[in-house]
């Protein structure tokens, strides 16, 4: 229980802590050949929360994550906070990385038409220069916000 998110099923912050401690020590024994991080973050959360109440917002939440988990299926999901999930990608999730993120985009894209959930994507691989997680988390963090702005400006996201 202690790494779980008691709404989604998920892991939660404290699990990614641990496994982003894991990583970092094979990173640094150079044992990681594969790995890619996924930001994402809901879009609409707190308007959802503001006009329709907190149970819309809890209803949000678990409709993103299951977005999330089905495109991601070969990943290991976080949640690690309100909004935010991370998804880790090594060995089959690493190489179908791509297909699970345009599957996700494509989704998301027609969900803006259909007001359901919006979650805003950035992600980012391993790289030699990278000591630490956090320096792949940080890149795919930024692009994640860069395509919040984009998906904001095709539509904002609301439920009925």
């Amino acid at each position: 229980m202690a790494n779980t998110d008691s709404m989604t099923g998920v892991r939660n912050k404290h699990a990614y802590s641990e496994q982003e401690e894991f990583i970092n020590s094979r990173i640094e024994a150079g044992e990681i050949d594969k790995l890619a991080v996924v930001v994402g973050d809901i879009n609409g959360l707190k308007y959802v929360n503001d006009n329709f109440g907190h149970a819309a917002g809890d209803q949000l939440i678990k409709d993103a994550c299951a977005l999330i988990c089905a495109q991601f299926s070969h990943g290991a999901v976080f949640r690690v906070g309100g909004d935010e999930f991370v998804i880790l990608l090594q060995n089959e999730g690493f190489d179908t990385m791509q297909e699970s993120i345009d599957a996700l985009n494509r989704i998301v894209e027609a969900n803006i038409k259909e007001k359901a959930v919006v979650v805003s994507i950035g992600y980012s691989t391993l790289i030699r220069e990278d000591k630490y997680l956090s320096d792949v988390f940080e890149r795919a963090d930024r692009m994640m916000y860069e395509r919040k702005k984009e998906l904001k400006a095709m539509g904002t996201p609301t439920r009925q």
